[in-house]
């Protein structure tokens, strides 16, 4: 299990690092420095915590697996930082994917118009006869329940 964790781990990784340099490289040469900054303090506040718990991830998960295997206890705080606030983000975007309204999304309850007079007519028109329905609670149910 540690081994699938590890890969897991460094698979995340990977791709957090190429989405960070692409984002920030991105947004310097399109100027939103904004963006840019945010991306970073992420990455800070991220290694920061890591720091403050020394987390160390991937150590905890090679140590178990492959004995005497390890890399520098800070490189690992660093990486772990990274995975926490590359974390962040998947939860950020997350949140805003269920909260920002588009064209081609379903719509919300709340958008929805209330009925109008003729639906609610027709609503009132159908007449549905319950009397013939069989009874749950009766004695001869094949069952045994109820």
């Amino acid at each position: 299990m540690k081994t699938i964790s590890l890969i897991i781990m460094v698979a995340i990784l990977c791709e957090a690092l190429v989405e960070y340099a692409k984002t920030i490289m991105k947004m310097v040469e399109d100027k939103h420095y904004k963006t840019a900054i945010t991306q970073a303090i992420t990455i800070a506040i991220g290694v920061g915590l890591a720091f403050a718990f020394n987390l160390q991830l991937f150590n905890n998960a090679m140590s178990e697996f492959y004995e005497g295997l390890s890399i520098n206890p800070v490189l690992d705080m660093i990486l772990t930082g990274i995975l926490f606030s590359r974390g962040s983000n998947y939860f950020s975007d997350f949140v805003s994917r269920l909260t920002e309204k588009s064209k081609d999304q379903n719509v919300l309850v709340d958008d929805v118009e209330p009925a109008t007079e003729e639906m609610n007519d027709a609503i009132d028109a159908i007449d549905i006869d319950y009397s013939e329905s069989e009874d749950l609670n009766d004695d001869d149910n094949e069952t045994g329940r109820g």
